[in-house]
C-alpha cells in the first residue's frame, strides 16, 4: 500500500496494528516505553538480521531525537546500507491510540533489492555445477566421434553455447562477490607485456574473423605492474572485445606509465556513443538499443564489473565517445600495492 493510501486509511481503522501486520507490512510502534515492530515481514525475504536489527536502532534514535516535535512530523527519510549500496527507507509517521506508529512505505523495493541480488548469488553458483558436468560429456562424445561425422559439428556448436554460459555464470559469480564484499584481491607482480600478448592470442580468432587491425604500444618496450593479474586480464580483455563488437576496423591499445601509476587505454573508430548511454554505461545490465534486439550477445555485466575490479585496486576508469567517431576508454591503476613475495609472470 501505498504512503497516500495508508495515511488516508489510518483513521478508519480500529486496530491499527493488526491491519498492518495483515498488510504484511514493516512498522514499529512506539507506546510509551514499549516498542513493537513487524519483523516477520522483512525476515520473509531472508533479510540479514543485522539489516534489521540496524534499521530499528536508527528509528528508535529518530523517534527520540525528535520526541518534542514528533506530532508535527509526517514522515521521515533513514539511511540503512544492503549489500554495500545506501539504501533510503521512507516511514510514514502517525498516531493512533496513544500508540506512534513508524510504517516503512517503500519495503517491495528494499525485498526487490535484496531477491534481486540473491537470486543472482544463488542462480549462478547452482547452474556451475550442472554446467560443468554437460560439458564434460559433451567433450566426451566429440572425443570418440569421427571430424567427418554429421553430429560432430552440431555438437561442436553446443559446446561453444556452452562455453559462452559458463562465461556468464562466472560473471554472474563475480557480480555476487562484488554485492556480498567477498573479493580478494591478490597482488601480482608481472611484466604487461605478459599480460597483453595473453589477452590477445585469447582473442586472435574474434579479432581475425572481423578483420579488425589490433595495434599495441607499450611504453619503453615493456614494464612491471601491481595488481591482480587475472582480474586485469578480464579488465582488458572485456574492453577490447567491447571495441571488436562496435568497433570497425582499428583498435589500439596504449600501456604506459607514470609515477603515480600505470595507465591502459584502449581506443576504437567504432559507432561510438551518446552522453545518456555513457552516463549509465558501468550499471548493472544495462543494455544498448543494438544488444537488446540480439544482434550482438551480452548481458550487461561486463562494464559494470570492469568498473568494480578497478576501484578495487583504488584505480579509476574513464570513457569518452562520440557518435560514428569511435570510444576511448582509459583504466588508472595507482602504485598503491606493495610488491608482494610471489612473482607472477605469466
Amino acid at each position: 500500500m501505498s504512503r497516500e493510501k495508508l495515511t488516508s486509511h489510518k483513521n478508519s481503522i480500529d486496530n491499527l496494528q493488526e491491519f498492518l501486520d495483515t498488510l504484511g507490512k514493516f512498522y514499529i510502534c512506539f507506546e510509551g516505553d514499549k516498542v513493537l515492530y513487524n519483523e516477520e515481514v522483512l525476515k520473509d525475504v531472508l533479510l540479514p538480521n543485522k539489516f534489521i536489527t540496524n534499521l530499528v536502532e536508527k528509528v528508535k534514535k529518530f523517534y527520540h531525537s525528535n520526541q518534542d516535535k514528533i506530532k508535527k512530523i509526517n514522515s521521515a527519510i533513514i539511511s540503512e546500507y544492503l549489500h554495500e549500496k545506501e539504501i533510503n527507507l521512507e516511514f510514514v509517521i502517525f498516531s493512533k491510540d496513544k500508540k506512534l506508529f513508524f510504517v516503512l512505505s517503500n519495503d517491495s523495493y528494499i525485498r526487490y533489492e535484496f531477491l534481486r541480488i540473491n537470486i543472482i548469488n544463488t542462480l549462478s553458483h547452482e547452474l556451475k555445477t550442472p554446467l560443468t558436468i554437460i560439458k564434460g560429456y559433451i567433450q566426451y562424445v566429440m572425443k570418440i566421434l569421427p571430424n567427418d561425422n554429421w553430429m560432430f559439428g552440431i555438437i561442436s556448436k553446443i559446446l561453444d553455447e556452452t562455453y559462452r554460459l559458463e562465461e556468464v555464470i562466472s560473471e554472474l559469480i563475480e557480480v555476487s562477490k562484488f554485492y556480498s564484499n567477498s573479493v580478494i584481491l591478490k597482488k601480482d607482480v608481472f611484466y604487461v607485456s605478459s599480460l597483453v600478448n595473453m589477452i590477445i592470442n585469447k582473442l586472435s580468432p574474434k579479432i581475425k574473423a572481423k578483420g579488425i587491425d589490433v595495434q599495441v604500444e607499450i611504453k619503453h618496450n615493456d614494464f612491471e605492474i601491481i595488481a591482480d593479474f587475472e582480474k586485469m586480464k578480464y579488465v582488458i580483455s572485456e574492453l577490447i572485445e567491447n571495441s571488436i563488437k562496435y568497433g570497425k576496423d582499428k583498435i589500439c591499445l596504449r600501456c604506459y606509465e607514470n609515477p603515480e601509476g600505470f595507465f591502459f587505454e584502449v581506443i576504437d573508430n567504432g559507432r561510438g556513443m551518446p552522453k545518456d548511454v555513457i552516463k549509465n554505461i558501468f550499471n548493472l545490465f544495462i543494455r544498448t538499443e543494438n544488444e537488446l534486439n540480439r544482434k550482438i550477445y551480452g548481458l550487461g555485466v561486463g562494464l559494470f564489473l570492469v568498473k568494480k575490479i578497478v576501484e578495487a585496486h583504488n584505480g579509476k576508469v574513464d570513457i569518452k565517445s562520440k557518435l560514428n567517431r569511435g570510444t576511448t576508454v582509459k583504466v588508472f591503476i595507482p602504485r598503491s600495492f606493495s610488491k608482494s613475495k610471489s612473482l607472477f609472470a605469466g
